[in-house]
């Protein structure tokens, strides 16, 4: 979407800044040896290629940063958190940034939410990899970690959250998803838990397809609806081969499970041009 793109360019100095700011505040071992100029050059370094990431739509880019600032970061022992959190925090302020100078524009702020979601995953398992083939025995206890990283419930709009899913989806991830998102129901009274499975190839176990279903009853039970979207031909397989009834609708993509839940809340999604 060349409006996304536009936006993340327009507001790319700001948010660089913002994001040096949020590192800073953090007190990152790695980043607190780096000078305010080094910080911030590094930063747009990130920011340039995940806008080239956003105008090709998926992540290339990125992950060749990623790989350079693994390399070099493992050799003089900057712990891969370090890294990872720092990404992280860009991107957030790039989405509380969004949410502030575009407040009703949820199309644009879907857009980036769904493009953070696939590049911030790539980039971590890019690093992760990176981290692996040299300092494997110290990224093997750390990867953990990483993965949660990766199950960021967002609040897409008051009464409105979703998780958007990368990756194969084994028993234990289940587990954290269903943690994660009555978590995330209950902190933001939640009337709408949206499940984007269309980064989700397969389900390979018997208790990843249980557990998919006991998360969507879960949500019932603390009052709000589950939702499930962008599943998958390989999943949606899965999960009738295994006889798994699933009570939640179920959508074609996250476009579609969001105009449903504020058709749910009363409000009307307006295009924007």
């Amino acid at each position: 979407m060349q409006r996304l793109v536009d936006a993340f360019r327009a507001r790319m100095n700001d948010n660089v800044a913002a994001s040096a700011a949020r590192i800073r505040a953090a007190k990152l071992p790695f980043y607190e040896g780096l000078t305010d100029a080094q910080l911030s050059a590094t930063l747009a370094r990130a920011f340039e290629a995940a806008a080239l990431d956003v105008a090709r739509g998926e992540p290339h880019a990125l992950l060749q940063r990623m790989r350079e600032i693994g390399i070099v970061r493992s050799q003089i022992g900057v712990a891969v958190m370090d890294v990872v959190t720092g990404l992280n925090l860009g991107f957030q302020a790039v989405s509380d940034d969004f949410a502030a100078i575009y407040p009703d524009d949820l199309e644009l702020r879907l857009g980036w939410e769904q493009a953070r979601a696939k590049i911030a995953y790539a980039g971590a398992a890019m690093l992760a990899d990176t981290y692996l083939e040299a300092r494997e025995a110290v990224v093997r206890a750390q990867s953990e970690a990483l993965v949660r990283l990766s199950l960021r419930v967002l609040p897409l709009y008051p009464g409105v959250v979703v998780l958007p899913l990368l990756g194969e989806l084994g028993a234990e991830r289940a587990q954290q998803i269903t943690e994660a998102l009555l978590a995330a129901v209950a902190h933001h009274s939640a009337s709408y838990a949206l499940i984007d499975l269309s980064g989700v190839p397969s389900l390979d176990t018997d208790d990843a397809v249980q557990l998919l279903a006991r998360a969507t009853q879960a949500i019932e039970l603390l009052g709000a609806t589950p939702i499930l979207v962008g599943i998958q031909p390989a999943v949606a397989q899965s999960m009738s081969a295994r006889a798994v009834s699933v009570r939640a609708p179920t959508l074609a993509d996250l476009a579609s499970g969001l105009r449903h839940a504020l058709r749910g809340l009363g409000v009307e999604l307006k295009q924007t041009r």
